[in-house]
């Protein structure tokens, strides 16, 4: 009887185990040899790089950007040099069914800090083939290495330009957000609020 009883109790453990990993399985990251950007194309340097001036341009001369200081380029400049590896990686894995499996960028300074989960608005299913992950190593401002984890030679070239420019794009995000007044004018205060009210006439 204490045996039937023991057995029964190991029964029901291991039954709520499989259970609870089956609920909570997709929470778990599912990581694979399609989450490592150690395949390097040197032919995406120079498309890169090529990205890069469109999005300085973009960023500081573009008429749909307005409101952008004169400095903003050269300060946009002077950020990518201090740029040493941008890199995209997926929240839970490139090959997850996870719901809101985010791609998200990593930024490693010249300095040797980091900083982790910048949001790119994009996602990765797996569902669907691996989504492209890219490493870039910099060196004043420019690329100077290109490492993927191999899903861009299923397509052409032109293909990737959009994953290039998320990098770009959303690494100067980073920057903007933090340092506002090297991209705009310094933003208005209650102060300045209450002066124009006194001018009004």
């Amino acid at each position: 009887m204490k045996i039937s009883t023991t057995f029964k109790t190991l029964i029901g453990v291991i039954s709520l185990a499989i259970f609870l990993y089956w609920i909570f399985s997709d929470l778990i990251p599912t990581k694979s040899e399609f989450d490592i950007s150690d395949k390097e194309n040197a032919k995406i340097i120079n498309m890169f790089n090529a990205e890069i001036e469109k999005q300085l341009d973009d960023h500081t001369q573009s008429v749909t950007h307005p409101g952008y200081i004169v400095e903003s380029r050269q300060n946009t400049l002077t950020y990518l040099k201090t740029i040493k590896i941008i890199q995209s990686y997926a929240r839970s894995g490139v090959k997850s069914t996870q719901p809101r499996n985010l791609l998200q960028l990593q930024i490693t300074f010249n300095d040797g800090s980091t900083v982790d989960k910048i949001y790119t608005g994009y996602s990765c299913s797996g569902f669907m083939d691996p989504c492209l992950l890219l490493k870039i190593e910099m060196k004043d401002g420019k690329a100077i290495k290109a490492f993927t984890n191999g899903q861009e030679k299923k397509g052409s070239p032109e293909w990737i330009i959009p994953d290039l420019n998320i990098l770009i794009d959303k690494a100067i995000a980073y920057d903007i957000k933090q340092n506002h007044d090297r991209y705009f004018a310094p933003q208005k205060t209650q102060k300045d609020f209450e002066k124009e009210w006194q001018n009004e006439k």
